[in-house]
């Protein structure tokens, strides 16, 4: 007799709700700070409370929700000094990436880094911010998938997600300069000079990230 085959039904249920969930947090549907339960986002999306308490804990690990027993589940909301902490630790993570995939593919990092602004010129002429947004990302992303090194991939990903939603609450409005000059550098294989760059344009976002968190 064949043994049986059991589907990972409710997995598959908490991969779509968990999504969704980090969905309404990225586009703000869901507040920074704004407390949620597991029974109001449950009747919300149709599903039992179950396969929310483990989305739920999913997004803690990712940090785009703090679970504080007694006092309930809120949607992540850093505070003046952390959002200096984040933009320190971009920097770090970011201008190493940079210079590391300039070692080794600094052309293809180029070509994909043009493209990209070209996709925010057209983003910039429909003002539509939230594309612009996700563009920006994408941007940002190349560094680490250009750079052979599996540790600082890993490293971003510890901020990656609040990362998306504090770009989505605060779209850059010097996109296309701002973002051609990196372009340019790297080109020209200058990496110290683009990492320079690239630490003064994050460390620009700063008083955007406290103004999207509240406390500006």
């Amino acid at each position: 007799m064949n043994a049986p085959l059991p589907l990972e039904r409710p997995q598959l249920l908490t991969d779509r709700v968990c999504e969704r969930i980090r969905e309404a947090i990225v586009r703000g549907e869901l507040k920074l700070g704004e407390q949620v339960s597991e029974a109001q986002l449950a009747q919300r999306m149709d599903v039992s409370k179950t396969p929310v308490r483990e989305a739920l804990l999913r997004l803690k690990r990712d940090g785009l929700v703090e679970i504080h027993p007694q006092r309930g589940t809120f949607v992540f909301r850093l505070e003046p000094a952390e959002v200096t902490h984040l933009c320190r630790y971009r920097v770090m993570m970011e201008t190493a990436a940079l210079r590391e995939a300039m070692l080794s593919k600094a052309d293809a990092l180029a070509a994909d880094m043009a493209r990209a602004v070209t996709e925010m010129r057209k983003a910039e002429k429909l003002r539509d911010l939230q594309a612009l947004a996700g563009i920006d990302m994408v941007f940002h992303g190349l560094f680490f998938t250009y750079c052979d090194n599996q540790y600082l991939r890993a490293g971003y990903e510890v901020i990656r997600s609040q990362l998306v939603a504090l770009r989505y609450r605060s779209p850059i409005g010097n996109a296309v300069p701002s973002h051609q000059v990196l372009v340019d550098v790297v080109k020209a294989g200058e990496a110290a000079k683009a990492a320079s760059m690239l630490t003064e344009h994050i460390l620009e976002n700063e008083p955007r990230y406290r103004a999207a968190c509240g406390v500006a």
